[in-house]
């Protein structure tokens, strides 16, 4: 199918270069020798237009009325031929451009009368003849005076994509989100040339971006199909394979545009170009659910994994053994579904975050800039600093003894980092793996799935918004919740004691020991 299509595209240019010959030949045959024509006017504005058309040739920078007869051309082509409308205007745009070039070279040959130079060039017009019954112009169509057009000076938007990450790392930017921002970028540079100024970046750089990322596999830097791919092949290979959400890709042509608009910013572009470019995919409709909480069931079943009823070894947690441990893997969940807390933020607490007021034990939720820099924690926003009671059924489990034996340091030290600088990542692989390995897991079901239980419970026990909120460091755009320093320990407690799940019973997992 894809080889039907480029053969349509390139007949197709084949056909538009043939009358741009015929027009060229007229030209210099009937109207040049006229004396109102002035030749060398004619020479000077054909050499200075095909020396800026090689230019856009070579930085893929299409001209507007190359981009408008590339997308006429590629509509023309039956939908059952056409397999790819990215790669088929890739193609038409550089095919009507090399049509172009290599007209206005023979135009320029036979007005200098160097006839020798006269035989076709590029290979992709080889053997195309003018048409055997051309038609003579009605009218002298004069070629138009062109200036080359002022391009400001720029760097090389290689050159700019660095200084740009650069700015970002000065910022205290997560490692994920720079890894997100290069992942962008590796998209961006399979169709963009990044050798070009930053200037000539224009709105057909911005669909070409666009249309890629609508059109990439899902994660196909890991499926078989295309992992070993550059993102144009993978687009081919994986044609058959999921595409991307539409979070994902709006991350991913956000991240490009925000790095555009900083070039707007330090005054490199003009305007972010195709600025109101919308994605391929549409948006999902409001109210449908991206996560939904664990049911009862699957609540039930979480907790009659190996994790909690006997695992393997330390390794093999997931395998089904005689080993009764309590670490970071059997306290994740519990302290999600009971305390409501994100994997990030239980994973990197310490031991010195278990604090206690007024007898109540409590999470502090917090991050010491004062700490050993390994210890200085990620939170999600300035809401999520908070203080959250540790419920009894939390307590119930032993957890205020296995803190006491901790040394110090993290709670969790068997967590580790992850490559993108979280903690959550690893996290996040490991429960996945486990989800469907013992059949809890499902696209709306995932580790935040806990969170969601925890404040559905809040609102089934009258939990008021304003506490809800607190607990779960959410914010309110209300000035009001903007004074005070919200409820108190007490309070809190009380409230958080309200959250039951139906059917639940963790007291076949308290017996466990723990390694210091």
């Amino acid at each position: 199918m894809a080889q039907g299509q480029d053969t349509a595209i390139d007949q197709a240019i084949r056909d538009y270069f043939r009358e741009a010959l015929d027009w060229g030949q007229e030209f210099a045959d009937i109207f040049a020798p006229e004396a109102e024509v002035d030749v060398e006017d004619c020479i000077a504005t054909l050499e200075t237009r095909l020396a800026l058309l090689r230019r856009r040739l070579a930085v893929r920078d299409f001209p507007s009325d190359v981009q408008s007869d590339a997308t006429t051309l590629v509509g023309a082509i039956p939908p059952d031929t056409l397999t790819s409308r990215f790669q088929a205007l890739q193609r038409a745009q550089t095919g009507l451009l090399r049509a172009k070039i290599e007209a206005d070279r023979l135009l320029l040959a036979r007005l200098h009368g160097d006839y020798a130079q006269t035989h076709i060039a590029d290979p992709l017009f080889e053997g195309v003849e003018p048409s055997p019954d051309g038609t003579v112009p009605a009218a002298l169509q004069v070629i138009p005076t062109v200036q080359a057009p002022s391009i400001p000076v720029a760097p090389p938007l290689h050159e700019l994509a660095k200084n740009y990450e650069e700015v970002l790392a000065t910022q205290n930017i997560k490692e994920k989100t720079l890894g997100d921002l290069r992942l962008s970028f590796d998209l961006a540079r399979a169709v963009i040339d990044f050798d070009k100024p930053a200037s000539l970046l224009d709105t057909n750089d911005m669909k070409s971006l666009r249309d890629l990322i609508g059109q990439i596999p899902a994660h196909y830097q890991k499926k078989p199909e295309t992992r070993d791919l550059d993102p144009v092949a993978a687009v081919e290979a994986g044609k058959l394979l999921p595409k991307m959400g539409y979070e994902t890709q709006k991350k991913r042509f956000d991240f490009f545009k925000r790095f555009v608009a900083w070039m707007v910013a330090e005054e490199y572009l003009p305007k972010v170009p195709g600025a109101d470019i919308k994605l391929l995919v549409k948006k999902p409709p409001k109210g449908k659910p991206k996560r939904l909480p664990y049911s009862p069931e699957k609540l039930h079943q979480i907790f009659q994994t190996p994790i909690y009823t006997g695992r393997s070894s330390v390794a093999r947690s997931g395998v089904k053994g005689d080993l009764l441990m309590k670490d970071g893997r059997y306290w994740v969940p519990v302290i999600a579904l009971f305390a409501g807390m994100r994997s990030g933020e239980i994973i990197q607490l310490l031991k010195a975050d278990i604090r206690s007021e007024e007898g109540i034990a409590y999470f502090d939720i917090s991050k010491w800039e004062d700490e050993p820099e390994e210890e200085i924690k990620n939170l999600k926003t300035g809401s999520s600093y908070r203080r959250v009671p540790i419920h009894s059924a939390i307590l119930n489990l032993g957890f205020l003894d296995y803190v006491a034996d901790r040394p110090g340091g993290r709670l969790f030290p068997d967590l580790k980092l992850g490559s993108d600088g979280t903690y959550s990542q690893p996290w996040s692989k490991f429960w996945s793996n486990y989800g469907k390995t013992w059949k809890f897991r499902t696209p709306l079901h995932v580790f935040h799935s806990f969170r969601h239980n925890f404040v559905d419970a809040l609102h089934d026990a009258n939990v008021t918004d304003a506490i809800a909120m607190q607990l779960c460091g959410h914010s309110d755009d209300a000035a009001h919740w903007g004074y005070g320093k919200g409820a108190s320990i007490a309070r809190l407690k009380e409230e958080i004691e309200k959250v039951r799940y139906t059917g639940l019973d963790l007291s076949h997992a308290t017996g466990f020991g723990w390694k210091s």
